[in-house]
């Protein structure tokens, strides 16, 4: 029999250059994109797709890697049993490269309905498939990016996910995403995909005063609405007061202001051109077209957010 160590790849002296990584996940991502349409082995939610089972193990065999079952245990509450946790390991060439724990309830839409022996059974299978598929995420999940899909197995969504989404209010029409407000967060907002450091996307902030150039901002399209970003989390300290240079945005303070509300040149740039209408450029040129009573409101509106952050 064939002996097996547990060990990874890279104590096993088989690493690749970051070159090699990209072109050979390229090469996957192209082959999994025919693949899964043609199968159609995923499912799709809002316009978003995510990768069954079945199309995890198509990646890991483009890796040579296939799924093994180390164990399951019987998930119990008040001695009584209420679902099941798999072990699943992911093998290449008699190495062990990845794995992952997942349990299943009796609660889970593939034991509603059963009882007896059929429910333990659909349990125990399901937590299998919810482990395999993890294991393959945890691992391969770069490759399922390139290709286009989503990196959540298709077996992981939730009932909530599939509920339509209410666009109506806090939807962020940049990212085509809902802003959230939870913990200590004072003002409804999410993070932006793809960024690091992690950077947030903050829910317009409407007064009375500006809800009409809001409304209008609201109405452009992707391409054109202000991307605005600020902390989802209070500032221990207090800012200090916005102030003006002979009718100029004093810049130190405004450099202090970005940093705090996380935005770049570019998105505040951005935001100037789209809500008073001057030419685009570098930072300091469009705050330079701008009349002084516009700068005044628009230092009013930095210490705003400020304030909110």
């Amino acid at each position: 029999m064939e002996q097996r160590t547990a060990l990874t790849l890279r104590e096993a002296g088989m690493q690749i250059s970051p070159a090699e990584v990209v072109e050979t996940a390229t090469t996957q991502a192209k082959l999994l994109m025919n693949i899964v349409e043609q199968t159609k082995c995923y499912q799709e939610i809002s316009g978003k797709k995510y990768l069954q089972v079945e199309a995890w193990e198509t990646i890991g065999a483009f890796n040579r890697a296939h799924a093994e079952t180390e164990s399951i245990t019987p998930i119990t509450k008040d001695n009584e049993i209420i679902g099941y946790q798999a072990h699943v390991q992911l093998w290449r060439d008699g190495i062990v490269v990845g794995g992952a724990i997942m349990p299943c309830y009796f609660t889970e839409n593939c034991c509603k309905g059963k009882e007896g022996d059929a429910k333990h059974k659909a349990c125990i299978s399901a937590a299998q498939t919810f482990a395999t598929s993890k294991a393959y995420r945890m691992n391969y999940s770069y490759v399922a990016i390139l290709a286009g899909f989503q990196p959540l197995p298709a077996e992981e969504i939730t009932e909530d996910m599939t509920k339509p989404v209410d666009k109506s209010q806090h939807w962020c029409k940049v990212h085509d995403t809902t802003f959230f407000k939870k913990g200590k967060m004072i003002s409804y907002a999410h993070p932006i995909e793809g960024t690091d450091p992690k950077e947030w996307c903050h829910e317009p902030y409407k007064t009375k005063k500006n809800q009409a150039e809001a409304d209008e901002t609201e109405e452009l399209g992707p391409e054109e609405a202000p991307q605005t970003t600020a902390l989802a989390k209070p500032i221990p300290s207090q800012p200090e007061p916005a102030k003006e240079k002979k009718g100029f945005i004093d810049m130190d303070w405004l450099k202090e202001s970005q940093k705090i509300l996380k935005w770049t040149d570019k998105t505040m740039a951005t935001w100037l051109v789209s809500k008073y209408k001057v030419k685009g450029g570098l930072l300091e040129e469009v705050i330079a077209q701008l009349t002084k009573e516009q700068q005044k409101e628009f230092v009013q509106e930095i210490q705003d957010r400020r304030e909110m952050s």
